[in-house]
């Protein structure tokens, strides 16, 4: 318990006042984006954060900044007041933040069901891939679609049934086929990808035969490992990395970004370069996803 606290110590503000909008009182295992998961019980939930006992009379108030939100929108959720916009817009901004298109999708529906004129959330909603099944409320003043005639005529086909001359619906588009490069052959950082990616459901594929190309450039330096009479006394690492997606056969990538992680202190060398690789690869893959998923 004392080894995440100082891990974590300077992400969160500890004892901090939450106005909370929802029930307490949940055990959760919150994932933060160090790597780090902590273990607690909910006292409050805000639009901000949340508030979490920890054991042993300590209470933190935690960032969603600092947390991997993906893993808790059903939390971040409780704090949205679903009769006000700007929370609700607020709530779009987390789920984009983190890359969620389908929730972030779903509550800007919301969102335009308490403003149908509202430009932004509108806009926003155009950008994203549509999820089956929602329906979109019209802007002010559209018409409504006149109704169709429940019986078809003696000479046209059934409703259920194509005319002879219509084109076949297209087939439903599949995850991308990646393929993972680095620079420097790092073993770790190759798996965690591979794992990552097919949790979003990505096929994999190989040099010669994938959609998006994956180029990753991952550099950990040790800057501090003091030891006393043999042993080790912490290490601390910088670490950075840069990836950069490339459809096939093209030299120029389509989206490129850099991240970088300092001063990751942790009582072992191998504990510290671990987590500094995380936190890199914790903080890329949304956006990575965000891009790849902008090509459909």
């Amino acid at each position: 318990m004392t080894r995440i606290f100082s891990a974590i110590v300077v992400l969160m503000l500890a004892f901090a006042a939450v106005n909370a909008q929802s029930s307490v009182g949940d055990d959760v295992k919150l994932h933060l984006k160090s790597g780090e998961t902590l273990d607690g019980t909910v006292k409050a939930v805000d639009e901000d954060g949340l508030k979490l006992d920890i054991g042993d009379g300590i209470e933190l108030f935690v960032r969603w900044s600092y947390t991997r939100g993906d893993k808790h929108f059903e939390l971040r959720k409780r704090a949205a007041d679903f009769t006000k916009l700007e929370s609700v817009l607020k709530l779009a901004d987390f789920c984009h933040d983190f890359a969620m298109d389908e929730q972030e999708y779903l509550v800007l529906i919301q969102a335009l069901k308490l403003d149908p004129g509202h430009k932004e959330a509108r806009d926003r909603l155009t950008a994203l891939p549509k999820v089956a099944g929602a329906e979109v409320p019209p802007l002010p003043g559209t018409k409504p679609d006149e109704p169709k005639p429940d019986d078809p005529k003696p000479d046209d086909p059934k409703p259920d049934e194509p005319k002879p001359d219509d084109p076949l619906p297209p087939p439903t588009r599949g995850m991308f086929k990646v393929f993972l490069s680095f620079t420097t052959e790092d073993s770790a950082a190759d798996e965690w990808f591979q794992e990552e990616l097919g949790n979003l459901n990505y096929k994999f594929g190989s040099k010669s035969d994938h959609e998006i190309r994956i180029e990753i450039d991952m550099t950990l330096t040790l800057t501090k490992n003091p030891k006393f009479m043999g042993a080790e006394l912490y290490a601390i690492y910088d670490g950075k990395m840069t990836w950069k997606l490339y459809k096939k056969d093209e030299t120029k990538p389509f989206a490129e970004a850099t991240e970088k992680a300092e001063n990751v202190r942790r009582d072992k060398k191998e504990e510290a370069r671990t987590a500094c690789r995380k936190s890199m690869m914790q903080d890329a893959l949304p956006e990575m996803h965000k891009q790849m998923e902008k090509l459909r």
